[in-house]
């Protein structure tokens, strides 16, 4: 699969599977710029990174809770590439988890805020761009954990939840125009959000699993890298799972 001439602009790239997601866009030969909240160092290292590989990249702040600076973000894309032809949207944020009873609305809202609103925010100033060109790929990052929920974990489970069905809704409004809009929904992988939820959750989760281990951010970006491509032109409003067998349909 190539992605050679391609721009891309991953918001939430500079750590986890948005870090591997820009490489491996980068490594099928596409522009990239990346977007993160703070995380200057790893900026910095995975914008040398991507330089190194022979590609255009720009490193850009965004808070995803605050539309106009996605909207920023957008038009510096635009402004260092041109255009922009594939998007991500994978900013995400957990918390430790506790029962709905006893759960912070703090931490409740921010979680949707992140998770929810920044996807919709998103999708909803590039769509314009990408519907003038007649080309476009949106892939949002949802989670196994819309499909397979877990106790005490709420918030994060229903956020995912809806940016699976959000996906699918945008998908059909946009289906015809040269977008595709679908989503990944990871597993377990092995990042620093994982063990949020704590060692003795987490470890007794990847026992249960049926491939029996977490699955890299590498394994995980290879379903980006399709969705982005022209193969994938029949996808339509689909949510792709690379979960090591613990959800199955």
């Amino acid at each position: 699969m190539t992605l050679r001439s391609r721009n891309a602009l991953v918001i939430g790239g500079a750590v986890g599977i948005g870090r591997a997601v820009c490489i491996a866009f980068a490594q099928a030969g596409a522009n990239v710029a990346f977007a993160d909240l703070g995380k200057q160092d790893d900026k910095t290292s995975l914008l040398t990174e991507l330089k190194c590989m022979g590609v255009d990249a720009i490193a850009l702040d965004v808070d995803v809770t605050d539309e106009m600076s996605v909207v920023e973000t957008i038009r510096r894309t635009r402004e260092s590439f041109g255009h922009i032809d594939i998007l991500v949207n994978n900013a995400g944020v957990t918390s430790a988890g506790a029962p709905i009873h006893q759960q912070d609305w703090g931490v409740w809202s921010a979680i949707f805020d992140v998770n929810l609103k920044g996807v919709a925010y998103g999708m909803k100033h590039v769509i314009p761009h990408m519907l003038e060109r007649g080309y476009g790929r949106i892939i949002n990052t949802s989670s196994q954990l819309a499909h397979k929920p877990v106790a005490n974990h709420g918030a994060y489970c229903a956020s995912k939840a809806a940016v699976t069905a959000l996906t699918a809704s945008v998908a059909q409004e946009v289906a015809g125009s040269g977008i595709t809009v679908n989503c990944v929904c990871p597993g377990m992988t092995n990042t620093a959000m994982l063990w949020v939820g704590g060692t003795e959750f987490v470890n007794a989760k990847l026992a249960a699993l049926p491939i029996g281990r977490a699955g890299e951010p590498e394994e995980i970006a290879s379903a980006y890298v399709y969705l982005a491509s022209d193969l994938a032109g029949f996808f339509v409003g689909q949510s792709i799972s690379p979960n090591g067998g613990d959800v199955m349909w």
